[in-house]
């Protein structure tokens, strides 16, 4: 049974894995809210994530630009443009969060 669920699991796509884990996560987090190896788990997908996605992103455009032929209409100006208003909104969306919700961070001397 555990080798279907393996097996099933390993074709999915990336998209539903991901998916997956958040809901996962979220229903874990509603059952069992003070537990901290279920926010262990959290920090190391949402980690994961972060790490894979500037790899992705270059594969993705490296793939596209070495598939261009010469002469052949190409929608690269496009991504770009694409690329970089999502990169600015995202950093727009999480200025104006800060200052909505500021976060403040207290830090200690360290001892010597």
């Amino acid at each position: 049974m555990f080798h279907r669920i393996l097996s099933a699991w390993n074709r999915a796509n990336l998209i539903k894995r991901i998916s997956i884990g958040i809901v996962t996560g979220a229903l874990l987090a509603l059952i069992f809210p003070q537990a901290s190896a279920i926010s262990l788990l959290g920090q190391i997908f949402v980690g994961g994530l972060k790490a894979i996605a500037p790899l992705l992103v270059f594969t993705l455009v490296a793939n596209a630009l070495s598939q261009h032929q010469k002469g052949q209409k190409s929608n690269m100006k496009t991504v770009i443009i694409l690329y970089l208003i999502g990169t600015f909104a995202a950093a727009l969306v999480a200025v104006l969060a800060n200052y909505i919700f500021p976060v403040t961070i207290e830090l200690t001397a360290a001892s010597s």
